[in-house]
């Protein structure tokens, strides 16, 4: 924060030594704008590449800035402070997670797929495995082929036939299209050579159904004859 200055009206220098007069009383916190402090350090930020560290320094002292003046606006206002992880703490492990999140992402932009740790944890020793001078590639091909053979090989399932789905809207299609053709058709014919007891029974449903729309009426002379179907 050395070479950020504020500008004011009621004063002018660096922000830290700001904050310190204020805490000794020797300045108005409520005379002085800090909003316009706020505005002062984006500009001055906007010049130059962003510095973390200045950042978080900025955002400690401007904290304790709206904190202070908060209590002096709002005396009746009971403004504790958190028994927890204070502010500074809480800004520079935010800090140390920005600069952990570049390393990570310069490690994705190499596109690399296997990582490991740079060091073991504290009292942990690591073992290494070295590859003994014995082993060469052929004796590994060798290894290889043994433990392929050794695999079962796989057993090739029982085929069933998978009888056709006929779904009632494809059916009640195909019926529209042969009533539109030929005007009247006969139910025994419309099946054709279908043989399957599902296509029978969607195609009776799909008759029905065609009845109830009243795209279609159904005549049958006598009992167990073949229906007759006529367009309306």
């Amino acid at each position: 924060m050395a070479q950020y200055k504020v500008q004011l009206e009621e004063w002018q220098g660096p922000l830290d030594l700001l904050l310190q007069l204020i805490e000794q009383q020797e300045m108005d916190i409520t005379k002085i704008s800090l909003s316009q402090v706020a505005e002062q350090f984006i500009a001055y930020m906007n010049t130059k590449p962003l510095q973390l560290e200045e950042t978080a320094d900025f955002l400690v002292v401007a904290a304790k800035l709206i904190y202070i003046k908060s209590k002096a606006l709002l005396p009746t206002l009971n403004l504790e402070e958190d028994d927890g992880i204070d502010l500074e703490k809480q800004l520079k492990m935010y800090k140390e997670y920005l600069e952990a999140a570049k390393k990570i992402q310069k490690i994705l932009n190499k596109k690399k797929v296997c990582f490991s740790k740079e060091k073991f944890p504290e009292g942990i020793t690591g073992q290494v495995f070295y590859v003994p001078k014995s082993i060469t590639i052929s004796k590994l091909q060798n290894m290889f082929v043994q433990v392929i053979n050794r695999i079962k090989p796989i057993v090739e399932l029982p085929k069933k036939v998978i009888e056709k789905s006929i779904k009632l809207s494809e059916r009640i299609q195909h019926i529209k299209d042969l009533i539109f053709k030929e005007v009247s058709i006969s139910f025994c014919k419309m099946l054709g050579d279908s043989q399957s007891k599902t296509e029978k029974i969607v195609s009776f449903l799909a008759v029905l159904e065609l009845v109830k729309q009243k795209v279609i009426n159904v005549e049958q002379e006598e009992l167990f004859e073949d229906i007759k179907m006529n367009k309306i």
